[in-house]
């Protein structure tokens, strides 16, 4: 997340609590199976007014507690998703499930809570629940996880429309078919798990964490996949489309490399059109992120926010911490921040300059930010509710990160860099294990001895003033004083100049 061009957001670190402790296993998941239909509802215009969802759950586990289905009522800071849930209807082989409502207490700092429907008896499987979720036609701030309709199409996260069963951890086999009948012809479906209807092994909770869209789909590549990359769009943003997700795939294929990715999971990218959209906010989850735009042209000049798509596919492998909700908002942010930056210049599909500029505007940003000193803690006590508090975590994380490069490679000679303090971890949280911050800077300790310990508590726990190194972003920059006026006051900072001597060649080496 970016204070102006991605809200973006270590989905899985900061709300995957959402669906609780994680996946229970359980014998022959083919033997519960929910299976999903999406209609979307155009209700006589060429507008989707609503997404029609109909899913049958059979097989329930013998231990699950009384039947319930719940929706969020914020998730992340975007609200009003369980109130556009409309006509919702259970029936069981008995019959019609009466149903009770109750909300969940309100959980500061937007972070997700639920509102549940309780079955008033017991239900005998398959049970079978019918609703409406109702579109918003302009776009609304938060995470990309809104049900939008623009285009004669709908783009939303599962987060923002779906009601599911509270089979909490329960593994099922979800199949879900779209049902495109009203939405006319060349319109497709996409989603975080496939192209059109689609077969998932595990909890329905994970229906959340993927991205759905269907309409008139703009696809690169047309057919397939690239390396595992496809891009969709719904709508026509600023720029042209397939030349600037033709540049997020050589990005991504140069990320994969970096990462050192052997796996061949697939990887999804997804546009929309928002009116009212101001800047570009972008947000990840599973294998995928979503883009909003402002209504365009297709301007065959303009460039897409290619830092924010480099940002948004960075977390894609540079996973996030273990750790209270928000304070460690810090360590994903921080480093999609940090190598949305300086990769697209080492992959050469971007300039030294443009490098230096997103330097300084973060620079800029963090000294003059009225957040600057806060603590961790405050942090995440504010949540989403404070903008600047929200997007500290992005500058300070990501100049700490860069003076750690330094640090590393002053200390080993230029034999040690972040990469190989981050790759360890990244292995061990893919591998599943809990990694926290006490493990991050255990291990540089290991390297930098007890000042490590020292700095970081200073900066990332206190919230103390950083003042990266001179040489933190490589031998072609220099750290100058500087004054930033905001507001007509001037405050104190630093920024980066080029030193003209060394060749731009040695600053993508670097």
């Amino acid at each position: 997340m970016r204070a102006t061009t991605a809200l973006g957001l270590a989905i899985m670190g900061t709300v995957g609590a959402c669906g609780g402790s994680g996946p229970k296993p359980a014998p022959g998941p083919e033997q519960r199976t929910l299976h999903v239909v999406l209609r979307p509802v155009r209700d006589g215009s060429d507008t989707v007014r609503s997404l029609a969802v109909r899913w049958e759950l059979r097989g329930r586990a013998p231990n699950a507690q009384t039947f319930g289905i719940r929706a969020p009522i914020v998730y992340a800071s975007v609200a009003g998703i369980a109130d556009s849930v409309q006509d919702l209807a259970v029936r069981d082989a008995k019959g019609v499930v009466p149903l009770r409502h109750e909300d969940d207490p309100v959980n500061p700092g937007g972070f997700p809570y639920f509102r549940h429907w309780r079955a008033e008896r017991e239900v005998v499987p398959p049970v079978i629940a019918t609703y409406r979720a109702r579109t918003r036609a302009t776009a609304v701030s938060g995470p990309q996880f809104s049900l939008q309709a623009y285009g004669g199409g709908v783009s939303t996260a599962g987060s923002g429309f779906f009601a599911l069963p509270e089979d909490s951890g329960i593994v099922y086999r979800t199949r879900l078919h779209w049902d495109l009948t009203e939405l006319g012809e060349n319109s497709i479906a996409a989603s975080t798990f496939g192209d059109g209807d689609f077969e998932l092994v595990a909890p329905p909770e994970q229906l959340l964490q993927g991205y759905y869209m269907a309409g008139r789909l703009g696809r690169l590549p047309v057919r397939g996949a690239t390396h595992g990359f496809t891009a969709y769009w719904l709508g026509t943003p600023p720029f042209d489309a397939k030349r600037e997700m033709a540049w997020t795939a050589q990005m991504y294929a140069y990320l994969r490399t970096f990462f050192r990715d052997t796996t061949d999971d697939p990887f999804r990218v997804f546009v929309r059109v928002l009116p009212g959209q101001g800047g570009y906010p972008g947000t990840a989850l599973l294998n995928s992120f979503m883009l909003g735009t402002p209504v365009g042209s297709g301007d065959s000049v303009r460039l897409a926010p290619r830092e924010t798509l480099t940002h948004e596919m960075v977390h894609h492998w540079a996973v996030g911490i273990d750790g209270p909700e928000g304070m460690v908002t810090w360590f994903p942010e921080g480093l999609a921040t940090y190598y949305a930056r300086l990769l697209p210049m080492k992959a050469g599909l971007d300039s030294v300059g443009s490098f230096l500029r997103s330097v300084n505007n973060t620079a800029r940003a963090y000294y003059t930010s009225p957040a600057r000193n806060l603590p961790a803690d405050s942090i995440g006590r504010a949540g989403f509710r404070v903008p600047s508090a929200r997007n500290l975590p992005y500058a300070r994380g990501s100049l700490y990160f860069a003076d750690l490069d330094a640090q590393l490679r002053a200390a080993s000679g230029g034999r040690r860099r972040l990469e190989d303090i981050l790759f360890p971890i990244f292995d061990r949280v893919r591998r599943g294990e809990r990694v926290t911050q006490s493990d991050f800077v255990e291990a540089l300790v290991r390297d930098l001895g007890p000042p490590a310990r020292a700095q970081f508590e200073a900066i990332i726990v206190r919230g103390e003033t950083l003042v990266p190194a001179a040489n933190a972003f490589g031998p072609c920059f220099d750290r100058k004083p500087t004054s930033f006026t905001v507001d007509g006051k001037s405050i104190d900072g630093y920024e980066w100049i080029r030193v003209a001597s060394v060749p731009d060649d040695r600053c993508g080496a670097w």
